[in-house]
């Protein structure tokens, strides 16, 4: 629960003293900029908190896949704001870290059907958005670092 709670703090940090030239250069060999990473972040946890929401309201809810490459084309990810997003990003973490406070053992083992792995849990889906956070944070700084942006000492983890 903390690093999921704790991620936009630390993605904060690796962002800062960005500029708008460093959030969209795409270092070599990838398809993604800072910004791209930064909205798919959010994007992907409007997706996280709607799965929870709904299996915990409902009995074994279907939890659709999605396309994150579909995403990025076709939600503006190049024209939308990262400090929107990241704000967005604090807020759903928080909110859902406050849910999920209050639900006891059952909630946390209860399930969605995924339309390509099958049942997942909520306790899955927080460990999955932990681990996804960690590795876009990571995939961040390197290509903070890539770009050849300063690297400020709070931004290191």
């Amino acid at each position: 629960m903390a690093s999921y709670v704790t991620a936009p703090a630390r993605l904060r940090a690796t962002l800062a003293n960005l500029d708008a030239g460093a959030l969209n250069r795409r270092p070599a060999g990838s398809d993604w900029s800072i910004r791209d990473i930064v909205i798919h972040l959010v994007d992907t946890e409007v997706m996280r908190a709607s799965r929870i929401f709904a299996i915990l309201s409902a009995d074994d809810p279907p939890i659709p896949a999605y396309d994150e490459e579909a995403f990025k084309r076709r939600l503006h990810y190049l024209w939308r704001d990262p400090e929107l997003s990241l704000a967005l990003f604090q807020h759903l973490r928080f909110a859902v870290g406050e849910l999920l406070e209050q639900c006891d053992a059952a909630a946390w083992e209860r399930t969605g059907m995924h339309s390509a792995e099958g049942p997942i849990s909520v306790a899955e889906l927080l460990r999955r958005g932990a681990r996804h956070g960690e590795e876009h944070i990571e995939q961040v700084i390197a290509h903070r670092d890539a770009v050849g942006d300063p690297v400020p000492e709070q931004g290191r983890t």
